[in-house]
Parts: C-alpha cells; structure tokens; sequence
C-alpha cells in the first residue's frame, strides 16, 4: 500500500511540473550587431538594466563562438537563424565573388522585387532568395501555418536573413524617409501603421539633444581616450556627437537617418518598432507560436568607428542596457514572463584599434591598402620570377577575400596549377602580418590540418570568394582604412559572441562549454516543442 502512496505521489509531482511548463507563445531572437563575447563582463559593472537582467536571470554559454571563417554580418545572422554553416545555408559574405562570371555581388540582391509601403526607395533591392535553409520562422510556421514570423533590423540583410523566406513581412530602415520598409517578397499586406512610424519622429528629442556621454563617467572622464585619432568617420573623435558636429561630406537628403545609423538611438527606434509590431500585430496571443527576430545593427556602426575600447562603445552599451529593460518589461506586461523565450546573441566580434592592443605590441599593424597593394605587386613579380614569366600572375587580392591567381598565365608557361598557388602561397606567408594562407586545394585535401581550416571550410563554397584566403596576425587589420576597426576573420575576438536564453524553466547560471551560434535554432526549434525536426548542422544545448 505504501508503494501505490509513493507511485501517486510521483505521478502527482509529474503532472505538477508538466502543467507548470508552458510552451512560449512568443520567440524572441536579438542580435546586437558586433558585440563581443567579451562586453557583458567587460562593461558589467555599469549595467542595472536589460544586460544585467538577462545575465542574472537567463542562462548564458560564455564560451559562445562562430565556427566559420568569415566573421561578417550577412552568414552571421543566416547562421543564427538558420542552424547551418555558411557552406550550407549559401551565405557566404556580405558581397560574393562569383568565380563563374568573376563578378562581385552583394549577397541578397534581388533586382525581381519592388518595395511596398512607400512611395519612393533609393535603397538595392533585396531578398531571401539565395539563402538554402529555412528560419527559424519558416519551420515554425511550416509546423503551424497559423503561426506569425516578422524580422526588423536597420540591415536589410540581418532582417530578410533572420526572418528567411516565408515571414509575414521582414523591415529594415531607410535612412531618407527615415520609415521602416520592405519588400512585396512578402505575400502579406504592408501594415498602414508603418507608412506613419518615423524614426525622426518617434527620436526626436534625442536627435534634438545629441549624443551625449552619460554624466556618470564624468569622474574617471580622459580626454585622451576620448581623442584617439584613428576614430572617425561620420563624427569627430570627441563627444558629444551632435548634428552640428558631423564629418561635411554627409548627403543632406539622408542626415537624420544616418545619424540614427550612427548612434544608440537608432537602435532604441528599432525596439520601440518592435514593441509596436508586437501589439499591433497581435503577437504571442494565443496558442499559436510567434516569432520574432530583431538586430540591432547600430552597434556595429558604433563599434566601426569608434573600436571596442572606446567611450562609445561603452556608452553605447550603458544605453541598450536601459532600452532592453524597457523592452522586457513590456514583453513581461504584455505577453507574460512565463509566455515567451528571448534569445540574445550576435553576428560576429570585432578587432581592436591594433595601436591600442597593447597584448600584442610591437606585432599589431594597421596596414594600409596601399602598402597592401604593394606588397602584393611585389609577390606578383616573385611569383612570375618562380615560374619563368613576364605575365601577371594574380588577377585579384583583398585584405580579407584573399587573393585570386591568374590561371591563364598556365597556358604560356611550363607550370601547374599546384606550383602556381604553392608559389603565391609562399611568398604571401613570409609577409610579417600573415599568420596563414589556405587555398580551395587545402580546403579539399582532407589531412589538412592548417590553423582555422575547419572553420574556413564551414564558409565554403565552390563558385564563391577568391582561390587563396588570408588570414592576418592577431591585431592586424590588412588593406583597411586609417580610420576605425573592421572584423571578417577566424580570429578569437571575431567569433566570440554572447549567448543568452531567457525563459521559462530556463534555468540561470553561466555555461563554460564551447557551444556555436550553428546551436540556437535547434534548441530553440527543440524547446517550442517541435521535436521531429533534426536537420541541422549545429546541436540542441540542454537548457537544465
């Protein structure tokens, strides 16, 4: 009798716990463009907001990184969204070369479609058309036609990426009419209420204001810090970044726009939009899950400029730890804690200024796109001395696209294809900012064990991006600008990225496990309840 007790008593606390989980009505993706693995600790002891709250409430994989080569915004989010590395989601870069017609073209362009919702769009036309894999909203709603997909981004190619192919409708900025748009990809209706929501409207008061450094860091303030010469761009090196202060090039047709592009505030515009789609859109309201996927792509503007250890950056941060807050209680209040799962992650890390990255001095080198171009003449002459010609044997080279061969050259000359490349290869790694070379032949020579080759695998492709990749020291940026930072490399501080779930029966505590971005769909896609979906190229993580 005491065993028939027990065995109701278990059975009892089992339909307890069941009827205490309840599946999300809503799914939450936010990327902040750019940031770091590294900045919720870094900048932790000025949070008391959103950052704060998910770290101390949501569970967090510290160790969180791409597993591919080319760190950059486009395969970054097809990634997140998708649950595949860029060889099998078919975004390999932001812009492509194409070595079939040996053209460049911008990742997602799609010149078949028109915009909606607005009566004039300078912006390229652009669409989901060649990303391979679905979303995660495409398999939501592929489960559950009933289901509601949307995606918002300043980006085109993080919002059309994240909400992939059969979103109800995917928004990115213009900086003109300073209106959210999109595209008639998108089978849905546009929503009137968007034609009305301006970002020079609903931001007024902070365009008005400026940008202003937060009074809090007034007593550890150093001017110096604050001048570095190498930042630049749309402002000057000095706060506060006002309109009046902006560099003179600008195009007065797009001013309030871009300065939206360029500060904090164009990000808090694009979760006010976000709170607005969600009610207006009714989502998460009944039993039919949701999705939502947000970037937030001012960070990584912010972060080009200024670099990672700049009052900006760390400004920056301070303010989007308010404008989550604010965001989370609203989906607290409007939603209910228990009735979504957000998810916060990023696209890709960044470098810092390599004459601020004391680690590695005297290494770090900012080497600019003349001197590269230089050196690359000069190997091309090595490269023709090698194979006993007169005829150029590159025909094209980038920082970070690497360096294409001439292989024409081979028809009038007594050498291969092997000598040529190896030749290239060669004299490219004796440069003293080149820590590797891998060409499509590494790539295919499965006892390859090259430094970063499994991750330059996972951005392969065939028909795309140059014959031989480069891969820079740490802390050298390669035929970039003088000015600010840039990422797009296997390094460490590239693809290390943060990873937060936060939901119910989620729960809190810091993970140490190496996991990738190639993971949170899958354990999303698990968590919601759809268990029968199992393809993908990254794992479901245990959310214990």
């Amino acid at each position: 009798m005491k065993k028939l007790y027990v065995l109701v008593a278990i059975i009892c606390l089992s339909c307890a716990k069941q009827t205490d989980y309840r599946t999300p009505k809503l799914v939450v993706v936010i990327s902040v463009d750019q940031m770091r693995g590294d900045y919720l600790d870094k900048y932790s002891s000025d949070f008391s907001g959103g950052l704060k709250y998910l770290d101390e409430n949501g569970q967090s994989f510290v160790n969180t990184h791409h597993n591919h080569a080319n760190t950059s915004t486009a395969p970054g989010h097809a990634t997140i969204a998708s649950g595949f590395h860029p060889k099998n989601h078919g975004i390999t870069n932001n812009t492509i070369y194409y070595r079939n017609s040996r053209q460049s073209h911008y990742s997602i362009l799609d010149t078949s479609v028109r915009f909606v919702g607005t009566s004039q769009c300078n912006l390229k036309r652009s669409s989901a058309k060649n990303l391979l894999k679905p979303s995660i909203g495409d398999i939501v709603k592929s489960h559950d036609p009933k289901s509601k997909s949307y995606s918002i981004s300043l980006k085109d190619r993080a919002s059309i990426l994240m909400g992939g192919h059969h979103a109800n409708r995917a928004f990115w900025f213009d900086s003109e009419s300073t209106q959210m748009v999109s595209t008639d990809y998108y089978s849905e209706p546009f929503p009137n209420w968007v034609k009305n929501y301006l970002g020079k409207e609903i931001i007024a008061e902070d365009i008005v204001n400026g940008w202003l450094l937060n009074p809090k860091y007034k007593t550890t303030y150093d001017i110096s810090k604050d001048n570095v010469i190498q930042e630049g761009g749309f402002f000057s090196p000095l706060f506060p970044h006002t309109l009046s202060n902006i560099s003179s090039n600008q195009d007065s047709n797009t001013l309030i726009g871009d300065f939206l592009w360029n500060t904090p505030f164009g990000d808090k515009f694009v979760l006010k939009f976000a709170k607005k789609l969600i009610e207006n859109e009714n989502l998460g309201k009944d039993q039919h899950n949701d999705v939502l996927t947000i970037s937030l792509s001012a960070a990584d503007y912010i972060g080009h400029e200024f670099g990672p250890d700049s009052y900006e950056i760390e400004d920056y941060y301070h303010k989007l730890d308010q404008y989550l807050m604010e965001f989370i209680n609203f989906l607290n209040d409007e939603i209910g804690q228990e009735n979504y799962v957000l998810t916060l992650t990023s696209d890709h890390g960044v470098a810092p200024f390599p004459e601020l990255a004391s680690d590695s001095k005297p290494h770090a080198k900012r080497i600019s796109y003349s001197k590269f171009l230089y050196d690359i003449d000069s190997i091309d002459l090595l490269v023709q001395k090698d194979l006993n010609t007169k005829e150029s044997c590159i025909l094209a080279s980038s920082g970070y696209r690497g360096i294409e061969p001439k292989f024409e050259v081979l028809n009038n000359c007594d050498a291969d294809t092997t000598k040529l490349i190896n030749s290239i290869q060669y004299h490219v790694k004796n440069l003293n900012y080149i820590e590797e070379t891998i060409s499509f032949k590494d790539i295919n020579y499965p006892k390859c064990n090259k430094i970063f080759i499994d991750k330059t695998r996972n951005s392969h492709n065939p028909n795309h991006g140059y014959f031989i990749k480069i891969i820079g020291k740490k802390n050298c940026l390669i035929g970039y600008s003088n000015h600010g930072t840039t990422h797009g490399s296997p390094l460490y501080y590239d693809t290390h990225v943060p990873l937060i779930f936060l939901g119910n029966n989620i729960q809190s505590k810091h993970k140490s496990d190496t996991v990738y971005t190639i993971d949170i769909a899958p354990t999303l896609i698990d968590y919601i309840g759809i268990t029968d979906y199992l393809l993908f190229d990254g794992k479901k993580l245990g959310l214990d």
